[in-house]
């Protein structure tokens, strides 16, 4: 209840302020995160520091900014309500959405694959007011009221979401209906995946989009939803990968996430060791 308690309050505050004012709130609280999480500032530095073989020092001013933008992500969360035509215009610049449109004019569904970076929320929610019909798989919450919460301003804007519970058929469904399913590639939440170097390192990377797209015969399109400034956002459709096979369009996805991630570290939300000793795990 506390946890909901505080999710409302963000809600109520960012919805009552201008967004000038949210920001900067957003910055004073993310600079006190920062200051108090040393366990989630170190994990950020050292994340940093091997995309970018940088020294752990350099990194850990650079972390500051990964928690700025994650408390201006939060802000834009929970002023989603607010989203209409006019001001996802104005707010995102769309790039590439031909690689997304010649896959279905194809006949064929679409998985679009993003990873934890930018505004994937946002990113969903504009692919959806654009028109397109598009389903995510969403983490559960384990308090009921914050997963309503959650749910609720994806949906409204007419982003379908999908529970870990009913994941695999509704997945299905969506694909094999030639509808497009969004989905987070960068990091295991269960029990079987593939090792691959991640930046020269190796990783457990998930292999269910992989399959699926194998499964359903859909093609992935990378997707990206990254703070262009302050105010507003580039949404990246990068080329469509066709799966062939799972290690090497898995090697592929890699390379792609790691292009982006590279290209924007300070938008990478990852606040725990990302390169700890892989496992079996399977997310989808």
């Amino acid at each position: 209840m506390f946890f909901y308690i505080l999710y409302r309050i963000g809600y109520f505050v960012s919805n009552a302020l201008p967004l000038k004012m949210m920001y900067w709130l957003a910055d004073r609280f993310a600079d006190a995160r920062y200051a108090v999480a040393r366990k989630d500032r170190e994990a950020v530095a050292r994340n940093l520091s091997i995309v970018l073989k940088k020294d752990i020092a350099e990194c850990r001013r650079m972390a500051r900014n990964v928690f700025r933008n994650f408390g201006l992500y939060m802000v834009d969360f929970f002023r989603m309500a607010r989203l209409d035509k006019d001001l996802l215009k104005d707010m995102v610049q769309v790039e590439g959405i031909e690689n997304l449109d010649n896959v279905l004019k194809q006949g064929k569904g679409v998985i679009a694959l993003s990873c934890h970076m930018g505004n994937w929320e946002l990113g969903g929610v504009a692919v959806a007011m654009l028109g397109y019909d598009i389903s995510a798989v969403v983490l559960t919450h384990k308090h009921d009221k914050i997963n309503d919460f959650f749910i609720r301003q994806r949906e409204e804007k007419g982003l379908k979401a999908i529970t870990i519970n009913s994941v695999m058929k509704r997945c299905l469904s969506v694909l094999l209906n030639k509808k497009i399913l969004a989905l987070v590639g960068d990091r295991n939440f269960t029990n079987s995946g593939i090792t691959l170097d991640f930046f020269g390192v190796p990783m457990s990377i998930p292999k269910g989009p992989v399959a699926l797209s194998i499964k359903t015969d859909s093609p992935i399109v990378p997707v990206f939803c990254v703070r262009k400034d302050r105010f507003s956002y580039k949404l990246i459709f990068d080329k469509p990968i066709e799966a062939l096979d799972v290690k090497g369009t898995a090697e592929k996805i890699v390379r792609v996430m790691e292009k982006y991630i590279y290209t924007y570290p300070e938008q990478w939300f990852i606040f725990r060791r990302f390169w700890e000793k892989p496992k079996d795990a399977f997310a989808v």
